[in-house]
């Protein structure tokens, strides 16, 4: 009995790692970068670091990861990787971890600390967006003086946090309970300087029907204790 439940564990392992995966250095240093699970359980992800498939990995923003090696944030990387079906929700995440530990030698341990959080809220006058009906997500996020903007196809609002919460330098905590996924493009003022473009706080509430609380919160945050640069393959 021990000997077919092992058996059974192994196969439940092996069925949520990739049958085929391609990790390729981006050495062309520009700005964006993508990570899509389409439906069918491809997985392409493009110029992205370490840190940004960690993130994506354990649903953490950047804050919430602590240590690493130096190039974390500095190597990126082009991946292509096939499941062989269509997964979906927390499944993904299983993959790409597996994917981080075999081809990252990832190794991490869980702590929890006190931060600051910003706790992302539908506002009094209610959520505006409408669900995506895009098969694939794209982002785009550009940034100068007196504007910020972020454009989005089918994204979590889940996901949007992990995005803002980059932008203005703090985590931002999802309490808003929206599931889904959505289109929408969010514009502000980073500084201050602009007369025509809304802060963040005007623009949530404006554009989206969101608002932004300010406050602490125990955060689980993710340390690394290791890891390696990906072969080429």
């Amino acid at each position: 009995m021990r000997v077919l439940s092992l058996l059974i564990l192994a196969g439940a392992l092996h069925a949520q790692t990739f049958e085929a995966a391609s990790i390729h250095p981006n050495p062309t240093g520009r700005e964006g970068s993508v990570v899509d699970f389409e439906d069918s359980g491809l997985l392409r992800a493009n110029n992205v670091s370490l840190r940004m498939l960690i993130r994506s990995a354990y649903s953490l923003q950047d804050d919430q990861i602590i240590g690493g090696p130096k190039w974390l944030d500095s190597d990126r990387y082009d991946i292509e990787a096939k499941t062989g079906h269509p997964i979906k929700g927390e499944e993904e995440k299983v993959f790409l971890q597996h994917l981080l530990a075999d081809r990252f030698q990832l190794k991490t341990h869980t702590e929890k600390r006190e931060l600051p959080v910003y706790r992302l809220e539908v506002a009094k006058e209610g959520f505006l967006l409408r669900p995506s009906q895009a098969n694939s997500s794209q982002i785009r996020q550009t940034r100068g003086p007196g504007r910020n903007q972020i454009m989005v196809v089918r994204i979590s609002i889940h996901q949007f946090a992990g995005m803002l919460g980059k932008s203005l330098g703090r985590i931002v905590q999802d309490n808003t309970g929206i599931t889904g996924d959505y289109d929408f493009t969010l514009a502000w003022d980073p500084d201050g300087s602009s007369d025509s473009v809304p802060s963040v706080f005007a623009a949530l509430q404006e554009q989206m029907g969101l608002r932004l609380e300010s406050g602490k919160a125990i955060m689980d945050v993710l340390v690394v204790d290791s890891a390696e640069k990906a072969s080429e393959n």
